[in-house]
Order: structure tokens, then C-alpha cells, then sequence
């Protein structure tokens, strides 16, 4: 078959886009994967904070059970950071609920003690 220099140009070209093509193709899937895995470990870190101000704000209802036996509710801001914690009292036990927030991230933590501030029941 014979072929003019004309069509050969035609025929390299064509290559090399789709080669380039190929190329970009694969460099935006794997651009794309690491925004996704910096999205996700950052989803984790904020996460771990809420949990970490939670169990704050539990620590400091604790402690303001063993100072005063009675109902409470309150919220704790740590920075940008808040929870809400509320205590109710019923005799010899206290239950516990705090909800952490950072950012659109939430944690719950509800737990009773008794009199002396022995944890009874631990929820997540």
C-alpha cells in the first residue's frame, strides 16, 4: 500500500494525542484518588477531635459531680471546638450525656455512675 508523507503526519499525529490523551486520562484518575484520601484523613482527624472534646466535656461534668451532686447542664467551648454536656441526677446514680461537634462532625458519649464516680455504664 502506498502511503504519501502527508498521510504518515496524520498518522503520528493522531498517535501522539491519543498517547497524551492516555496519559491525562490517567493522571487526573490519580490526582482525583488523592484529593479523595486527603478528604478522608482529614474526615478522620476531625472526627477524633470531636471525640476528644466529648470525653472532655464528660471529665469536666465528672468533676463537677464530685464537687456538687445535683443536675447540670452547660456546654464547654475549646477553641473553634464545643460540646454540650447535661448530668441528671436520680438518688445514688448520675447519667451523663455529652455531644462534641467540630466542624459538621458529632460525637455522643452517655454514661452513668454511681455516688462514688464508678463508671456503670460506658455508650458511644
Amino acid at each position: 500500500m502506498y502511503y504519501n508523507n502527508n498521510q504518515q503526519g496524520y498518522i503520528a499525529l493522531i498517535a501522539l494525542l491519543l498517547v497524551s490523551a492516555t496519559g491525562l486520562t490517567i493522571g487526573i484518575a490519580l490526582s482525583l484518588g488523592g484529593i479523595e484520601e486527603v478528604q478522608l484523613s482529614f474526615g478522620t482527624s476531625q472526627a477524633a477531635r470531636a471525640k476528644s472534646i466529648t470525653n472532655s466535656c464528660i471529665e469536666d461534668g465528672l468533676e463537677r459531680l464530685r464537687v456538687n451532686w445535683s443536675n447540670y447542664s452547660g456546654s464547654l467551648a475549646i477553641d473553634q471546638d464545643s460540646c454540650i454536656i447535661d448530668i441528671v441526677v436520680n438518688g445514688s446514680n448520675a447519667t451523663l450525656a455529652a455531644t462534641g461537634t467540630v466542624d459538621i462532625f458529632k460525637q455522643k458519649i452517655k454514661i452513668q455512675v454511681d455516688d462514688t464516680l464508678e463508671v456503670t455504664s460506658w455508650e458511644e
